[in-house]
């Protein structure tokens, strides 16, 4: 009889304990104002801030212990690098620019040549528009343009870059009136050319460059702009089929110099920089033939000649939109 008492006593405190929820002690660990990591639908987050892409967030959930970090503790964005500006290159002028397939068939144009070049020396991308032309053109003419050809007048107002080839037309060494001798012939009276005929050509058309270069320069209206214009180089030196004795080419030198002194000093006075096209074709003495720097016509630049000239560009540098 106790045992069978004793037996069921146990069986009734096993069966009470298994009744029963007992209530867990306070854990000091958990009354603890640490951050918690939980990141559960109930578990409250920080406010969200803007980070780089190489930042790690770790969400962190806010105490009454723990003061709101401050805003100079917040990860930044990274700035953002501006976008580089596109330059606009216009060139203005005569048929040396104009690269006209039918002088020197595919050839890459000096113009193209030196808007790669400076895209690649500056990392500004290059938008071209070449407005020089296949026609004869002349100084007067160009002032014409300048005077009343809107497309033209705009776009040397927004050009980042101006090239300006007008050197070649009216020089004293082409054929007609202007030149020294007053005659139309290949083989002209090189006794005329003298320093009276460079006097009478730097009279005549000083004026009219001076005109060219001050407009292009005033339609800028003072913006930083890369000004560039080309002299003249000889192509007579070396002209196949006209033999030139020493006394023509020196005479053909000293009426080029004047031309082209000329010429210079209008463009420098209107911010200009002038390329010597001569000393790069002829020689710093000017004796050099012009060779194969020219095609058959001995007049327009080759694919060589292009080269040469766009070096001689890009040998001026960048300024002032470019160290």
């Amino acid at each position: 009889m106790v045992r069978w008492f004793t037996a069921a006593a146990l069986i009734a405190v096993l069966v009470g304990a298994c009744g029963s929820t007992p209530t867990p002690a306070s854990s000091p660990a958990l009354a603890s104002s640490a951050p918690s990591t939980s990141f559960g639908p109930s578990a409250p987050l920080a406010p969200s801030v803007s980070v780089s892409p190489s930042t790690t967030l770790v969400p962190v959930a806010p105490s009454s212990s723990t003061p709101p970090p401050s805003p100079s503790a917040l990860a930044s964005p990274s700035p953002t690098a501006p976008p580089v500006a596109t330059w606009r290159l216009v060139a203005v002028g005569d048929s040396i620019a104009y690269n006209s397939p039918g002088d020197c068939p595919g050839c890459l144009g000096f113009v193209d040549r030196y808007a790669d070049a400076s895209r690649d020396a500056t990392g500004h991308p290059v938008l071209i528009q070449n407005l020089s032309e296949h026609n004869g053109l002349r100084v007067d003419g160009l002032l014409l343009e300048l005077d009343r050809d809107q497309v033209r007048r705009q776009a040397l107002a927004r050009a980042d870059i101006i090239i300006v080839g007008i050197a070649h037309n009216d020089s004293p060494l082409n054929r007609g009136a202007r030149r020294c001798d007053g005659a139309d012939s290949d083989d002209p009276d090189w006794s005329k050319f003298d320093a009276a005929c460079v006097a009478r050509a730097d009279s005549i058309y000083g004026p009219k460059y001076e005109r060219v270069f001050e407009q292009i320069a005033a339609l800028r209206m003072g913006k930083p702009t890369i000004l560039r214009t080309l002299n003249r180089y000889d192509d007579w030196i070396g002209w196949p089929g006209h033999t030139l004795s020493p006394e023509a080419i020196a005479a053909a030198r000293l009426v080029l110099d004047g031309w082209n002194a000329m010429i210079c000093r209008a463009a420098e006075a209107n911010g200009f920089t002038c390329a010597d096209l001569h000393a790069a074709f002829n020689g710093t003495d000017g004796l050099t033939a012009s060779g194969d720097l020219l095609v058959g016509d001995y007049t327009h630049p080759s694919a060589k000649g292009n080269r040469v000239i766009a070096d001689t560009l890009i040998k001026l540098g960048y300024a002032p939109l470019a160290p």
